[in-house]
């Protein structure tokens, strides 16, 4: 569990959660909650925030180097095994416990524990911190479905991606539950849960509850993954986009380089020097330790409406509106493509992948639509030679991540 001395009393976080204006810390050990004298209602509030710093370690980890395998960005770093999760040539000692399972098994187990621990408390049907873990724990199992071919829950049983998006609808079901109970004080997080409830529904081809679950989020609606600058957090909650693109790990793919403004490159490096034989475009949607990272929102919830119609009764309508409203946003000229079901849902993945550049959701989208050329949503296609020469020397079809050594050497249930 993440050490509780992390959060500040008074202070005010933007998006799905506000830390609470004052809040007591007075414990006898700053580094842990006494088990034997946890109280659900004085304590849940520390306990929440404390699990959920460890959500937003995980989600910034996976949309960071899923992004590799999704091609949102490349890998400035000369470093063989990030080479190869970016070629999608990668096995499971590739990096893929450090960089994907761990930190979400550890964000897993931070809110399961938690959702087991405020259950308890006698206000537990309207408590919004068990709304909070609750739809941290939807993400967070969510997110393992998308990015590992299979996972695990706490050390238990291997399950397949379909058995972990089953377990996030529970979770964001409550979630929302919960915290529409809780009023005022949960409408973030039932807006929010409602879009990952929303997405897996998508995941999982059910149609009809997708849309009918996105049509509920209200189009302005934002919530934010938060990050910080203040030093003494940084390793926790600093932006990871930001630090990579600050050592030059992280560059700009080709393909976004289209003068998009909603894939803003840093133009000022492209002539300049290249770092592991590539040219040096770093991404600049993230110039700060300390700028969010949008985790849900009401322009999400419209592509998902517009998916789940094209792929539940083929109807190109809510799609082609979004597409040109998009298109729009972007610079482009009207759409002048197919319209049929399957030019429009390349066109539409294409203005996600533009919209969402960075945001952790591109890989999701693939793996969903597997029929979908890879060219045509800005992803360099399988056996396209790969960028740099110190890695694959093609790009491979591991669009998911195995399930690492470190976990199948150490459970019993393998």
């Amino acid at each position: 569990m993440t050490n509780i001395s992390r959060f500040v009393c008074g202070s005010m976080l933007a998006g799905v959660i506000a830390v609470a204006a004052a809040c007591n810390m007075d414990v006898t050990n700053p580094s842990v909650i006494d088990a034997g004298t946890f109280d659900p209602t004085s304590d849940g509030t520390t306990l929440a925030l404390s699990a959920q710093t460890n959500f937003f370690q995980a989600f910034q980890s996976v949309a960071l180097f899923g992004g590799l395998i999704s091609d949102e960005l490349w890998n400035g770093a000369v470093r063989f095994q990030p080479n190869r999760i970016a070629s999608r040539n990668f096995a499971a000692a590739d990096d893929i416990n450090r960089d994907f399972f761990a930190p979400l098994s550890l964000s897993i187990a931070a809110n399961e524990n938690a959702v087991t621990a405020l259950n308890k408390g006698a206000g537990a049907s309207s408590d919004v911190n068990l709304a909070r873990v609750s739809m941290n724990l939807g993400f967070s199992v969510e997110l393992m479905a998308e990015t590992m071919c299979s996972g695990v829950i706490q050390g238990g049983p291997e399950l397949s991606d379909t058995q972990l998006l089953d377990t996030a609808v529970t979770n964001f079901t409550r979630a929302v539950a919960v915290g529409t109970a809780a009023g005022d004080a949960g409408t973030d997080i039932v807006n929010a849960s409602n879009v990952g409830l929303a997405r897996t529904y998508l995941e999982l081809g059910d149609w009809t509850n997708a849309s009918q679950t996105a049509a509920l989020v209200p189009s302005g609606f934002v919530a934010n993954v938060i990050t910080s600058d203040n030093t003494s957090t940084r390793d926790q909650l600093a932006n990871q986009f930001y630090n990579f693109t600050l050592i030059k790990q992280i560059l700009a793919p080709q393909r976004y380089r289209v003068g998009d403004p909603r894939i803003p490159v840093d133009s000022t490096s492209q002539p300049g020097t290249t770092e592991n034989g590539l040219n040096n475009a770093a991404q600049a949607k993230y110039t700060s330790y300390a700028d969010p990272i949008r985790l849900a929102s009401g322009l999400e919830a419209r592509y998902i409406v517009a998916e789940a119609a094209l792929h539940g009764s083929g109807d190109t309508g809510p799609a082609l509106a979004l597409i040109a409203e998009r298109r729009a946003a972007g610079g482009q000229s009207a759409y002048a493509g197919g319209t049929d079901t399957a030019s429009v849902l390349a066109e539409l993945l294409n203005q996600a992948a533009r919209d969402f550049w960075l945001e952790g959701k591109k890989l999701g989208d693939l793996r969903r639509n597997p029929t979908v050329s890879l060219t045509a949503v800005l992803t360099d296609p399988n056996g396209a030679p790969f960028y740099s020469a110190s890695g694959g020397d093609t790009f491979g079809t591991n669009f998911c991540a195995p399930i690492p050594p470190e976990e199948t050497n150490s459970n019993p249930n393998f």
